[in-house]
């Protein structure tokens, strides 16, 4: 008559306060400078009606109860949480979100909303984890600091390889105006010798005049005797 649906079983695992680590989504991953506020929300699932809402903070050691509302009589509950926690609760609410004021480092950590729905139901809970980092200015500086300083690296970087290439490429073009000049000396000293067996030519190919000595005989007949 207790349990008319059969058992129920629940696992629990337990872990080292050093490796406490739950995966969240990146969409869930809030990241918020300090003095700034923050806003955690949270839909409400549509699948049935629900009773509670609780907000948590979960940390190795221990686990924060920050705020809870009853839904169906649409009345919050306040905490004892040292951190001052804003909520909404109000009936026929589709959502729920928390506000932190002014954040700190110290804030930084792990939430969840929890949703319990309502009696009908089995009072079944369902969560929704979230991750606030609130960075603080020195992370800041050294973050920018390294981006700034990888920038001029890659700059510096550019600029030797660029260097390197262009004298490379003035090292070559040297040495083959170098080697181009010599072959051309050495072709013009060649057409400049002169074998002293070969006929003096011109360069046109148009033939020279030869004068030739001989003696002059005369022209009168030879008288015969």
């Amino acid at each position: 008559h207790t349990f008319p649906q059969g058992h129920w079983e629940k696992v629990i695992q337990v872990v080292a306060s050093d490796s406490f680590e739950i995966a969240v989504p990146s969409r869930n991953h809030i990241v918020s400078e300090p003095g700034k506020n923050v806003t955690l929300t949270c839909q409400l699932p549509q699948k049935g009606p629900i009773q509670q809402v609780t907000w948590e903070k979960i940390q190795p050691h221990q686990i924060d109860l920050l705020t809870s509302c009853n839904l169906s009589q649409g009345k919050g509950y306040a905490s004892k949480y040292q951190r001052q926690i804003l909520s909404n609760c109000s009936l026929g609410m589709t959502s729920s979100f928390i506000v932190m004021p002014h954040v700190m480092a110290s804030d930084s950590g792990l939430y969840r909303c929890c949703f319990k729905a309502s009696t009908e139901d089995n009072g079944t809970l369902e969560t929704i984890a979230m991750r606030l980092t609130v960075t603080d200015g020195k992370t800041d500086n050294q973050y920018t600091l390294f981006v700034a300083g990888g920038a001029v690296s890659l700059l510096l970087f550019v600029v030797l390889i660029t260097t390197v290439t262009v004298i490379s490429y003035k090292r070559r073009r040297s040495q083959k105006k170098l080697f181009k000049d010599s072959c051309d000396a050495q072709k013009k000293a060649a057409n400049n010798y002169r074998n002293p067996d070969s006929t003096n030519q011109s360069s046109d190919g148009a033939r020279e005049d030869i004068y030739v000595n001989y003696p002059a005989f005369s022209q009168r007949p030879k008288t015969r005797i």
